[in-house]
């Protein structure tokens, strides 16, 4: 699955922009040496978007490692510093589904349990997750919220 690495990533991404905008959202893709993947723009804020995709499920939930690098690359993998990135989109690439979050911590998991929810409504944990940091998104779209 390492060989693959980055074409399963960009699928993540390319997911997390077709969710966007489905939900009226805007997005702007950043650098590969950024620390975050896009920056969401609303209205009254730009949110720093990082975006984690994983593919293969353990033991009834997706876990999501949050480090930044390649295990394979020359400096390997090291933990993000808190000011990098304001949201983290959590994408389930064999479900396409994708939980947001706000949350800080290394590890984050989304249960098995959790998909039909995050697929039903996509912009829920969006909204959830925007509302932590104070904000709001725009969500033109009234069928995705």
């Amino acid at each position: 699955m390492a060989r693959f690495a980055k074409q399963l990533g960009t699928a993540g991404e390319l997911l997390f922009d077709s969710t966007m905008m489905r939900l009226g959202e805007r997005t702007i893709p950043c650098s590969e040496h950024e620390p975050f993947d896009r920056i969401l723009w609303l209205p009254d804020a730009l949110v720093r978007v990082q975006i984690k995709t994983r593919h293969a499920i353990s033991d009834g939930q997706y876990v999501f490692n949050i480090k930044k690098g390649y295990q394979r690359g020359p400096t390997g993998t090291k933990p993000y510093d808190p000011a990098d990135f304001d949201l983290l989109a959590l994408v389930i690439l064999p479900e396409n589904a994708i939980k947001f979050t706000a949350d800080w911590r290394n590890t984050h998991r989304v249960a098995l349990s959790e998909i039909a929810r995050l697929r039903a409504s996509p912009g829920a944990s969006l909204r959830l997750a925007l509302s932590d940091l104070g904000l709001s998104g725009t969500f033109a779209t009234p069928a995705a919220i």
